[in-house]
């Protein structure tokens, strides 16, 4: 067995549930692992863990190989992973990748790709074998193994990507400390996630250079509280959310193109009223949060702008369909004219909702904010509220103290957010990095390379860059958490600007029963890539 393989059968076998102090074990396990090798047994200041603060106490783990020069290649990429419970009956196997593939020759039956690749000894089979515990098992492979490189090998495994990216997002404020306390000069950083192949593209090897933005518009109805057996007399949060959302949902002009690729149309995870409790009267608060993906720079202040206007017809339309039934209501002796609502469209962003809020607060206003931001805390700690259930309380509490007592959309932001980026929108001239990828997955395998200048889906690789940060940091001001809860180093980002690789080996089915790595890729293609890149830092 390979030594790439046997580190990645030790990494698989430790479960790393993400967002679960699981992770710690994880990460304890890779650092054990860097220090009972030889190099960093005599060189214990050249490797540590870093939590950042990490309310589970989960740490960034990094190791710096020297090389003659100061120039540098980062090896990434995120030790957690999804759940295992999907297994099912096959659970106790999830992390023994031997025996969990000859029990899904047993199991599987409809998926004909899973079922060749069960008979095939290429594939390794296992939670976390593909996403991506394969990417760490070849990014330490590659710091213990590189010798006499003029390049040094930064190595930095990170937790909580499937989740929040709480440990990218603590790496990059530490490579801005690790580049002042040993001088290093970033080259290129390799996050060796797995690529999305497909089975009908077996021969097409794909790069992504960059990553594709998410934002979580979170947008809040309030209503006008009334029973439902006068329903005239108030406004339904819910409609208003309704309305909005069906003017959102799918919208093509919400959609971004930049560098040739597009992004999917919104789509809403959440829509919910806020009553907790039955009783007869309309729903006062309604709360929704749009999946949004964007490319390209300023796309999502954009976005932002759309949304509001979005808002405000929606507006308008609840209140013109209100005003035409509330006059077939007075024809038919049901109401009088002294009970219409006459609401104006009113729609805010959760800054001006903020700045609201410290006119009725005044100088207690800072104090206020404390308070509620311990409240969050201590219930987010406790797994009682996640992060967007957080952002919803939030921005209902704010509404409360506005003291605001008529129909509003207020429009915020729950985490997770991604930036978008792409190195090609950097100031650097990389192609010495792609020519030697070209050089291995093309020259050295056959492979049909494809250098995608951005990920389609959401990874780390977003938080590499940022090209524009006050912009950025100004948007963050709608976030609906405060920011001791979550918070993006753009400044950091910023200043580092690292040119990225999301080169990574094939997969099948992450994140589910069938999730498997191609071991060629794992144990040559992607090494041997890397390499090549490090000979030419």
């Amino acid at each position: 067995m390979s030594e790439i393989r046997e580190l990645l059968y030790e990494l698989v076998s430790v479960q790393s549930d993400t967002g679960t102090k699981l992770e710690v074990a994880m990460g304890e396990k890779i650092f054990d692992i860097i220090r009972r090798n030889e190099y960093f047994a005599k060189h214990p200041e050249l490797c540590g863990m870093e939590s950042g603060g990490d309310f589970l106490g989960r740490s960034v783990v990094w190791a710096l190989k020297k090389g003659s020069t100061n120039r540098t290649v980062i090896l990434s990429g995120h030790y957690d992973a999804v759940e295992i419970d999907s297994y099912g009956e096959l659970k106790p196997y999830a992390l023994k990748p031997d025996e969990l593939k000859e029990r899904l020759k047993e199991v599987v039956r409809s998926d004909n790709a899973a079922l060749a690749a069960t008979e095939d000894d290429n594939w390794l089979f296992g939670r976390g074998a593909a996403d991506m515990k394969a990417g760490i098992a070849i990014n330490l492979h590659t710091l213990f193994t590189t010798e006499n490189a003029e390049a040094s090998v930064l190595f930095a495994a990170v937790c909580d990507e499937e989740n929040l990216s709480a440990g990218c997002r603590t790496m990059m404020p530490l490579l801005s400390e690790l580049r002042r306390r040993f001088g290093l000069d970033y080259r290129l950083c390799v996050v060796t996630e797995p690529q999305l192949s497909s089975p009908d593209e077996p021969n097409k090897f794909s790069v992504y250079c960059g990553g594709t933005g998410k934002m979580l518009p979170m947008i809040m109805a309030k209503g006008k509280l009334a029973h439902c057996a006068q329903n005239i007399e108030g406004l339904n949060a819910a409609y208003m959310l309704a309305e909005a959302v069906r003017n959102i949902e799918l919208n093509p002009e919400l959609m971004s193109d930049d560098l040739g690729i597009s992004t999917q149309s919104p789509s809403f995870q959440i829509m919910k009223d806020m009553k907790t409790t039955y009783d007869v009267s309309m729903p006062e608060y309604a709360v929704g949060c749009a999946n949004i993906l964007f490319l390209g720079e300023g796309r999502q202040r954009e976005i932002m702008a759309k949304l509001r206007d979005i808002c405000l017809d929606s507006f308008k339309n609840v209140m013109t369909r209100y005003n035409a039934t509330f006059e077939i209501c007075k024809d038919k002796g049901l109401v009088t004219e002294s009970l219409r609502l006459k609401a104006e469209p009113v729609v805010m962003s959760f800054s001006e909702l903020c700045g609201k809020v410290k006119e009725v607060k005044g100088e207690g206003y800072v104090e206020f904010i404390k308070e509620k931001e311990a409240e969050l805390a201590e219930k987010i700690n406790s797994g009682e509220l996640n992060m967007q259930q957080a952002a919803a309380a939030h921005i209902r509490t704010m509404i409360e103290a506005s003291l605001i007592d008529y129909p509003a959309f207020v429009i915020g932001m729950a985490p997770p957010y991604y930036p978008a980026n792409s190195n090609e929108h950097l100031d650097c001239d990389i192609s010495v990095f792609e020519d030697a990828v070209r050089e291995v997955v093309t020259g050295r395998y056959g492979y049909e390379l494809d250098m995608m200048p951005y990920l389609p889906g959401m990874a780390d690789i977003s938080y590499m860059s940022c090209m524009n940060p006050v912009a950025e940091k100004t948007l963050m001001e709608q976030l609906s958490v405060p920011r001791s809860l979550y918070d993006i180093p753009f400044d950091d980002i910023a200043a580092l600007n690292i040119p990225c690789y999301n080169l990574g080996p094939h997969s099948g089915n992450v994140h589910q029963m069938l999730e498997r790595v191609w071991l060629p890729d794992v144990e040559k293609v992607v090494p041997e890539t890397i390499a090549k890149i490090i000979e030419r830092a």
